[in-house]
């Protein structure tokens, strides 16, 4: 047998490996796995798997991220964990911080410098649209530490993966205030390139039982929420709430994103210096021979920051909106990221006949509800339900939190992921609708038939599907491909009939279809204008860098309507 020696933190996300071994899942493909348990987390691995006390390690991805900027020897190998790490920030028990934004200029408590609640505290400074120098820090080496700074005073706050917390919530002993996601996968496995020519086609077999296991531990799901409710001591809801939202799919690909990401929050909380000759190329920090370098929607100019979230916290504190109940109108201004605003979710409503829906239980389903403006109005105004689906966690969090803010959560219910991967989870022939505004261009072919599929399977028979989305009118340059593919991530976009013929033959009757191309011709040349226009209004609120990639991104879009490129189109289709 070949041995294989491997290094993980004993929390509920290593499971999987437990699972691996003791189904002798390993075994039968000629892997003996010695697996070592490490409480001191991501650097004592680094420093274990540097000195050869191990072979792989399963850590934080900003940690080995850190590493290999800095010359290390290691190299990533895949990803384990596709979801984000939900961390919780805490308080004392009797502190009068009620909301994050209380916290902006207070003093947090880290583990260490350069640990991941202290990347995370630097993330969360600039979510939320703080300077670095408003949050100061205490260091206090271990979570029991930690809980005991903020009681006693020495700290603040401090921030740890909330479903280790949750116990010591339960029991009163500190109080939570607010969440937040990594805008990463939580978990990556790394390796050395010596092993990794050592061991490649061990690497192989060891990543296929891997997925077996995780497959195992999802489709056994009542098994496995016991497991993690009796080992790590969490009531059985919470260890649903936890299973729910883990996403443990491992695979030897790895977003360009996820480094892009965590290196420039390296930089923005001064751990890496900015234009650090160290940092590396994305495809420098994999060894390519087993790991696959991959673009995602994070790739997104208006989303790799993320711009659209930062801006939106920033105008919710400039017009004193940051904390405390709100009414959906009071986000009108800031939350409708489609063109039009309102009048064009009117207009679907309309031709939805979804009007007068007061003492309706049917339900639609939003496509890409990237803050959920679109499903907050559609609620608040017309009192719809709405199942609104994200790809993106850290913008569907903090839409969640804002629906929660509005009393919306009644009618609204938010979901992380795919929607490819989600809606094979939904009951069929439910849903009244399924709407997508500006989505529907970051699926390739494939996926859009699957998206099709899968929309007709889910609506009620007689029920809509409608959408607003670009479509391609002449041949593109290899400049305005590239836009297309780097700054909007749409690598397919159909043409006018192509749109017709893709819905059709997935049995959808189309009622009618409209070309939008001048009005959003006009209206991207419009936002283009008023942005410059109020530039300095604008820096002034969101600083210069939010500014440069917004104003980049608004000229990019401009250009490929004055161009001719692409147009828009509107599409409203019946399940026959």
């Amino acid at each position: 047998m070949n041995r294989i020696r491997v290094c993980g933190v004993p929390e509920h996300f290593n499971e999987v490996w437990q699972i691996g071994i003791e189904k002798n899942l390993f075994s039968k493909e000629n892997i003996d796995l010695e697996w070592i348990s490490v409480r001191e987390g991501t650097g004592a691995m680094i420093n274990k798997l540097k000195s050869n006390e191990t072979d792989l390690i399963v850590a934080l991805t900003e940690g080995l991220i850190n590493e290999i900027s800095c010359h290390s020897s290691i190299c990533l190998i895949g990803t384990y964990v596709q979801s984000p790490l939900l961390w919780s920030i805490s308080t004392s028990i009797d502190s009068n911080f009620n909301s994050i934004e209380d916290l902006k200029g207070k003093t947090f408590g880290i583990s260490r410098f350069q640990s991941g609640s202290h990347l995370m505290s630097c993330v969360l400074a600039s979510q939320y649209g703080w300077k670095q120098s408003d949050i100061q820090f205490n260091v206090e080496n271990n979570f029991d530490n930690l809980r005991n700074s903020v009681n006693e005073h020495r700290t603040d706050a401090f921030m740890w993966e909330y479903f280790m917390q949750k116990p010591f919530y339960d029991r009163k002993q500190i109080k939570p205030i607010g969440e937040i996601v990594t805008p990463w996968p939580c978990f990556l496995i790394a390796s050395t390139k010596q092993f990794v020519e050592q061991e490649i086609n061990s690497l192989d077999k060891l990543f296929i039982v891997l997925q077996q296991s995780a497959e195992y531990f999802r489709s056994n799901s009542k098994e496995s929420i016991e497991r993690i409710s009796s080992k790590y001591h969490l009531t059985i809801d919470d260890a649903t709430k936890w299973f729910n939202q883990v996403h443990i799919q491992p695979t030897r690909s790895i977003t360009q994103s996820t480094i892009e990401t965590t290196l420039d929050a390296l930089q923005t909380a001064n751990i890496l210096p900015s234009n650090s000759t160290s940092i590396r190329q994305p495809i420098e920090y994999l060894d390519t021979r087993i790991a696959k370098l991959v673009v995602d929607i994070k790739s997104m100019r208006l989303y790799n920051k993320p711009e659209l979230l930062i801006a939106l916290r920033n105008n919710l504190r400039v017009h004193g909106l940051a904390k405390g109940s709100i009414q959906y109108t009071d986000l009108l201004p800031f939350d409708q990221n489609h063109y039009f605003g309102t009048q064009i979710l009117d207009l679907a409503v309309e031709k939805l006949n979804l009007t007068d829906q007061s003492n309706s239980s049917e339900w639609i389903i939003q496509i890409g509800s990237n803050l959920a403006g679109c499903s907050r109005y559609l609620a608040g105004r017309y009192n719809l339900n709405v199942l609104a689906i994200e790809l993106q966690s850290d913008l569907s969090q903090a839409a969640q939190q804002l629906t929660e803010r509005c009393h919306l959560s009644n009618k609204i219910h938010h979901l992380n992921g795919n929607f490819l991967t989600v809606s094979q989870h939904l009951q069929g022939n439910s849903f009244h609708s399924i709407v997508s505004w500006l989505t529907l261009l970051h699926f390739d072919l494939n996926e859009r038939i699957q998206l099709l599929k899968q929309s007709y399977r889910l609506i009620k028979p007689s029920g809509f599907f409608y959408f607003e989305d670009f479509y391609q009118r002449n041949p593109l340059t290899n400049q305005q491909s590239q836009i297309l593919e780097h700054d909007v991530f749409c690598q397919y976009l159909p043409s006018w009939n192509e749109y017709q013929q893709l819905i059709t033959q997935e049995h959808f009757q189309i009622i009618s279809v409209d070309d939008l191309t001048q009005d959003w011709k006009d209206f991207t040349q419009q936002r283009l204008d008023s942005f410059q226009q109020n530039q300095q209004q604008l820096i002034d609120i969101h600083g210069q860098e939010i500014y440069s990639r917004l104003e980049y991104f608004y000229q990019a879009i401009v250009s490929l309507f004055q161009q001719n490129a692409i147009g828009g189109i509107r599409i409203l289709a019946k399940k026959i």
